[in-house]
């Protein structure tokens, strides 16, 4: 065996004679293009994300999911779902005497839990309302203190006229907050305000779950709201 492998090992040497093996390439310069490319790529990556931040922050401070759009750069306009929020720096005053939603009526508790859910966190409503053939539901609390709006459908039913707005979460879907008190004016279905409804809300967070717009008015800590609206899920 021992005389076998030494042929063998002497018969390959003999081969490398006969092989005719090129100069390996440079593949520096090769390398550095490539690197140079995929630097450029992540620079202009970069500089986009940054763009989209700055003009998502410069222009209305909020939030934009998949079911929300700023929709208006000049007139700092952001849409969530059924609510249109745009950013004043001093909202015109709500009327004297707003005029409720149109077609508002009391809803039985009972027919209520059939077409919404209620908050774990405040049990059940005190009182109901459907307005707009059912298009909005409002749940009041606390003497009327805490109202919860659900909102069917895309199109803006609310116009909210803030002076200031902030990111945040429910669980895993953005939402805004509005800290302050702020003009509320109903958007009815031809997409005409209804400056009559036109209301002085209190601190409201929105947000959404790809079904129905929520604005839950009435808190004026952020930590409370959220807890609210996560007892939803």
């Amino acid at each position: 065996m021992p005389d076998r492998e030494d042929d063998l090992i002497a018969e390959l040497r003999d081969l490398a004679t006969w092989l005719e093996v090129p100069e390996p390439a440079d593949q520096r310069a090769a390398v550095r293009s490539r690197i140079a490319r995929t630097a450029r790529r992540v620079s202009r990556w970069k500089a986009w994300v940054a763009g989209l931040v700055a003009a998502v922050v410069g222009t209305v401070i909020a939030v934009a999911p998949a079911r929300a759009a700023v929709v208006g750069a000049v007139t700092e306009v952001l849409r969530v779902a059924g609510i249109e929020v745009r950013r004043e720096a001093a909202p015109p005053p709500p009327a004297a005497s707003p005029s409720p939603l149109p077609g508002a009526g009391d809803l039985p508790l009972d027919e209520a839990r059939k077409l919404v859910r209620f908050p774990a966190a405040l049990g059940d409503p005190e009182r109901v309302q459907l307005a707009d053939e059912g298009r909005v539901v409002s749940l009041f609390y606390r003497g009327g203190s805490i109202r919860l709006d659900q909102i069917d459908g895309s199109a803006a039913a609310f116009l909210k006229q803030a002076g200031q707005v902030e990111l945040t979460q429910v669980g895993t879907a953005l939402a805004a907050w509005l800290p302050g008190p702020h003009t509320l004016t109903y958007i009815d279905r031809a997409g005409v305000e209804r400056t009559a409804t036109a209301r002085l809300a209190t601190p409201t967070l929105i947000w959404d779950d790809n079904v129905r717009t929520y604005r839950l008015e009435g808190f004026t800590d952020l930590h409370q709201a959220r807890q609210v609206a996560l007892s939803m899920q």
